[in-house]
């Protein structure tokens, strides 16, 4: 049987593997270890695992702090002084690289995945590797990920031309990591500012039915919009968009039509436009019905 393999001395070997593999990040694909190399970390690993004296939850922690780290040395500096696409471009080839690297490095922990993970229900190690990825990557610049991350939205929403392979890379990255909740709250508030300015505009461009008219076709295409952006199932997505985008929108419509006085017939045959429920639920809700304004942080 193989003597005990410390902590220390394993991973001084996995860690020189993930260092081999983080070459990766900027472009080196020739640098991946060799065959040898993967079987001695996977073994060494997997050693450290089933020992007696089992290191799997420090393998664990030490997985995500190195991944954390190889970001910061060799993420974070290509992403400096970059704004808006420029710096959503370059964000999404560091991911790709980041993706490949991971994929490497995590064979190495395939027994910690398959059983550790599993047993403690802790994150598998691709959603570890992605919170290491965004969570340093937002500790640096998340007001100018963020912003440009929404200003995209707004643009692709608006039927401007937006590489959407670029923005819903990203995106998707960020849904399996703990910058979720971050974005999530950012793209929510977004929306519910978007078209808290758009029923100022349109409840006076517009007839009310038309109007009533919009409400419904923004709601259907929100609806799938935040599906995709946010990674969450239809009625969730349908739920929120009762709050951020109906609300607002027929809040304005309320006070236009007290305003003006408008009642009676007109009123009743304007309502029939849109579904009676939706138009129920829809006067009753605000932002803060179901929206968390007090993040301020990307981590919660």
């Amino acid at each position: 049987m193989n003597a005990h393999l410390s902590f220390e001395d394993g991973w001084k070997v996995l860690e020189q593997g993930i260092v081999t593999c983080s070459k990766i990040l900027e472009g080196s694909t020739g640098t991946r270890p060799t065959v040898a190399e993967y079987m001695n970390c996977y073994d060494c690993a997997y050693r450290m695992a089933v020992q007696t004296t089992s290191y799997c939850e420090e393998m664990y922690n030490g997985y995500k702090a190195t991944l954390a780290e190889s970001v910061r040395a060799l993420v974070c500096p290509h992403l400096m002084h970059q704004r808006d696409g420029y710096l959503l471009r370059q964000l999404a080839k560091m991911w790709s690289n980041y993706c490949i690297m991971v994929k490497c490095v995590s064979g190495f922990f395939n027994y910690l995945d398959r059983c550790f993970v599993e047993q403690r229900k802790l994150p598998c190690l691709e959603d570890t590797a992605a919170t290491s990825f965004f969570s340093t990557v937002f500790s640096f610049f998340s007001h100018e990920v963020s912003d440009a991350l929404l200003t995209s939205i707004r643009q692709e929403r608006d039927g401007i031309n937006v590489d959407m392979d670029i923005l819903m890379g990203i995106m998707r990255g960020i849904c399996r990591s703990e910058v979720k909740s971050f974005m999530k709250n950012a793209v929510v508030q977004d929306t519910y500012a978007y078209y808290s300015r758009k029923s100022s505009e349109w409840i006076v461009q517009y007839p009310l039915q038309d109007y009533l008219a919009k409400v419904q076709d923004c709601m259907e295409k929100e609806t799938m919009r935040l599906m995709s952006y946010l990674c969450i199932a239809e009625g969730d997505s349908t739920e929120l968009c009762l709050k951020v985008v109906s609300a607002p929108l027929m809040q304005t419509y309320d006070s236009y039509a007290r305003e003006k006085q408008i009642g009676g017939q007109l009123l009743l045959q304007t309502y029939k436009t849109v579904e009676d429920d939706l138009l129920a639920r829809c006067s009753r809700l605000t932002i803060d019905s179901g929206v968390d304004n007090s993040s301020g942080s990307y981590m919660e």
